[in-house]
């Protein structure tokens, strides 16, 4: 009433100011106004009270629409018109209508930032999707839906968004565990908001999940769910009936199905028991088979290692003859060998006596020089051919022994008791033959050197002799005395010398290194390699 009289107030203000011709148009668009303004009103009246629109509403509707600012009141006319289309589809044209006017509600929420109406448009469009066959899209804006409505308090559409989601794994026969979480998750939000109806919903499609997979049990208990909810909605028993006869048609096939189990078990248990007793029938016939078979294999191993035996045993007496034999003649051998070195030694003997009976006959002081340095050098051979003689191994020399031997040889050779004094320091080895006899003759010239020319006068005369190892490989010979030393123009290299020539090829020999310095006297060294696992002897 209010509004009219404005209405009148207003058009008399333009008469007066702009005059008949405007003041008619003005009018004109005011009527026209006030005829939107009033089915717009109805159209409100049937948004507030949920009816759904008829034909003749959605006509006007869609004449209005263009009309309406951007509002809640425009957004929800175009879903209920989207609603309508969606519901008496007949061809793709209707579906497409559907979707354009869920599409445009969505754009003015959007624009108006309402996550309610965003969430309402986006299930729109995922049930529009749904009858358009657009598997893909219908998860799509059922989880877009779920995205918004999440943050609002529109527990319904959040539920039905999430059966949104259910009807698009159903759809592409998704995996079952696929399929049961969007449904519970539907029923969980039924329950909160109260809708009992769609809850029941839920656990009857839940049920049927079940049911595919024959879990009969949680089957069974998600229909009763279903059942409860229903009365609890205050469902018709006409209507509860059906589920109610497919609840007894679950409890009979759980109670078949487990009968069937029953019945498989048994059989699986006779089978088993069966299975067993062809097992221990067929185990004793093996067992016996294979004692029999051990029995004789033993048999046969018996009379094979007692022929074995008996060849062994005559083997064995073989070997012990030959071993016997053996040992015989290498007691012979060492015999032998011992009988060579003593013969040798006396021969050696023989030919420093023939020496000492020449050096009778000899009037020269150098020639008796000569002869009395070779009989030092062959007494030295003979000492180590004694040796050989006495020890029990005929191969190897104790050198502590014999370098013992062969100084106190020296001392009464050149009867220089108390005006020579010897210092020997000698590590406990042995040494081969190969590498004896070059070091005694070597140990013979060097000494032999040093008692005749490094003490002139025959006073406080010291010798060291020193002859080392570290790891029975590498060996040093020392020999050194604190006398006048070597002259000046020595040349140690390049000497006359029998002896210093003899010690140079002595070396040579057993691949040493020989070497005479000056060092507060003369100072002869011999450095050499011995490894019994390469030794030629």
């Amino acid at each position: 009433m209010l509004l009219k009289h404005y209405r009148i107030i207003l058009f008399l203000l333009v008469w007066f100011t702009f005059g008949e011709v405007n003041a008619l148009a003005l009018s004109k668009s005011i009527m026209e106004i006030g005829i939107v303004e009033k089915e717009l009103s109805n159209l409100r009246n049937d948004l507030a009270q949920e009816v759904v629109y008829n034909e003749l509403q959605v006509k006007k509707a869609e004449e209005l629409l263009s009309k309406l600012p951007e509002s809640t009141d425009k957004i929800k006319i175009l879903l209920k018109v989207s609603d309508w289309y969606e519901a008496s589809y007949n061809n793709p044209k209707t579906l497409q209508k559907a979707f354009q006017y869920a599409e445009e509600a969505l754009r003015i929420s959007q624009a108006i930032h309402s996550n309610i109406y965003s969430g309402k448009c986006y299930l729109q469009l995922s049930m529009v999707q749904e009858l358009r066959n657009n598997n893909s899209m219908i998860e799509v804006n059922a989880r877009k839906a779920i995205e918004v409505l999440t943050k609002t308090n529109q527990t319904d559409d959040l539920g039905e968004s999430w059966v949104m989601v259910w009807s698009a794994k159903m759809r592409t026969n998704a995996p079952i565990a696929e399929r049961l979480d969007p449904i519970f998750k539907a029923a969980s939000l039924f329950e909160k908001s109260g809708n009992n109806k769609r809850s029941g919903d839920c656990y009857r499609e839940i049920s049927e999940l079940y049911f595919s997979i024959s879990d009969f049990h949680n089957a069974l208990n998600s229909l009763k769910k279903a059942i409860f909810f229903y009365k609890k909605a205050n469902l018709k028993e006409s209507d509860i009936y059906p589920i109610s006869s497919r609840l007894n048609i679950i409890y009979e096939t759980e109670k078949k199905s487990m009968d069937i189990i029953k019945l498989k078990n048994k059989t699986l248990l006779q089978q088993s028991k069966l299975k067993n007793e062809v097992f221990l029938r067929n185990s004793m016939v093996i067992f016996v088979l294979l004692l029999l078979i051990i029995l004789g294999l033993l048999y046969k191993s018996f009379m094979f290692k007692k022929k074995t035996n008996k060849v062994l045993e005559i083997q064995k007496n073989e070997i012990n003859k030959k071993n016997n034999t053996l040992q015989k003649l290498v007691v012979e051998k060492e015999w032998l060998l011992r009988e060579i070195h003593h013969r040798v030694k006396n021969n050696l003997h023989m030919v420093v006596g023939l020496l000492a009976s020449q050096t009778e006959f000899l009037k020269n002081e150098e020639a008796l020089q000569a002869i009395n340095s070779s009989q030092n050098r062959i007494h030295a051979m003979s000492l180590i051919h004694q040796k050989l003689y006495q020890s029990e191994n005929l191969s190897i020399i104790d050198m502590p022994s014999y370098i013992f031997e062969l100084t106190e040889y020296l001392k009464d050779s050149f009867e220089i008791r108390k005006s020579i004094r010897f210092v020997l320091d000698v590590d406990s080895f042995n040494l081969p033959l190969s590498h004896s006899i070059p070091i005694g003759l070597i140990f013979n010239e060097a000494v032999t050197n040093a008692i005749k020319y490094a003490f002139p006068d025959h006073k406080n005369g010291i010798i060291d002799i020193s002859l080392k190892t570290e790891d029975h490989q590498n060996y040093i010979l020392i020999i050194q005395d604190n006398g006048i030393g070597l002259p000046a123009d020595f040349d140690p290299y390049n000497n006359p010398s029998l002896g210093i020539k003899l010690m140079h090829g002595l070396s040579a020999d057993i691949d040493g290194k020989f070497l005479i310095t000056n060092a507060n006297g003369t100072k002869i060294t011999l450095k050499f390699i011995f490894n019994e696992n390469s030794s030629h002897l």
